[in-house]
């Protein structure tokens, strides 16, 4: 009976609980609309400011939080540096008009999961909110390649410590590297090196947990400096 309960309270078996942080009080409505119409959704919050944010994520632990980085009361970023502190599980999806190189990155090092600008289509909200709750990095595809190429940029730019570059990883764990930076979900990994998807998942943590990353996003960042993926702006490995 309590394996049962369990059982029924995890992610894949309940309603993803989002809560939602966005000061624009007319697009806020928008988006509450979208997500309350989606099944296996449940907004159990919307606020909009940053004190109210953290607030509301420490006391509801929800499976995503949706947020903005232009807050009346401070910078989102702050509150994901906060959130992420405080209550690690919760994945954070950044939601802004903000198309700066800076913020991404920031948002990234901060821990945010995925980055969307606000022109996204409403109707794509749902599918990225399950995307990031699975853990899976998620980025505008105008803002994917200017980061890989930025990243790619600075890593010519700065001698190598080693000439091998993932010293700590597995070759099992370095082919998975290679499909996550290639922004591929856990079960495409699966099904092309003939594994689980829950093995992939071990594979992805103990990756994050070697390296010393928070997130897939910082794993494909890291895989372009070890030359594990082509350079974007070169078509080479980044060391060749």
């Amino acid at each position: 009976m309590t394996h049962d309960r369990a059982a029924r309270d995890t992610p894949a078996a309940r309603s993803l609980r989002v809560l939602l942080v966005e000061d624009y009080a007319i697009y806020r409505r928008g988006l509450q609309t979208v997500l309350e119409l989606e099944d296996g959704i449940e907004l159990v919050g919307d606020v909009g400011t940053a004190t109210e944010a953290v607030e509301r994520t420490v006391a509801l632990a929800p499976d995503v939080l949706v947020l903005d980085i232009y807050l009346p009361d401070g910078n989102g970023l702050e509150v994901c540096r906060a959130v992420k502190a405080a209550v690690p599980q919760t994945q954070i999806l950044m939601l802004t008009a903000s198309d700066e190189e800076a913020d991404l990155v920031e948002a990234i090092k901060a821990g945010a999961t995925g980055y969307l600008l606000k022109d996204v289509a409403p109707e794509q909200l749902p599918g990225a909110i399950r995307a990031v709750a699975a853990g899976q990095a998620l980025l505008s595809p105008s803002l994917a390649s200017t980061l890989l190429s930025e990243f790619a940029a600075m890593v010519r730019s700065t001698p190598q410590a080693s000439t091998d570059p993932v010293p700590a990883l597995t070759e099992r764990e370095r082919e998975v590297l290679r499909h996550v930076a290639r922004g591929w979900s856990n079960r495409r990994v699966a099904e092309e090196l003939f594994i689980s998807e829950n093995t992939v998942k071990n594979h992805v943590r103990n990756i994050l947990d070697k390296l010393h990353l928070r997130s897939r996003v910082e794993a494909a960042m890291y895989a372009v400096r070890g030359g594990l993926i082509e350079d974007p702006d070169t078509g080479k490995r980044s060391t060749d």
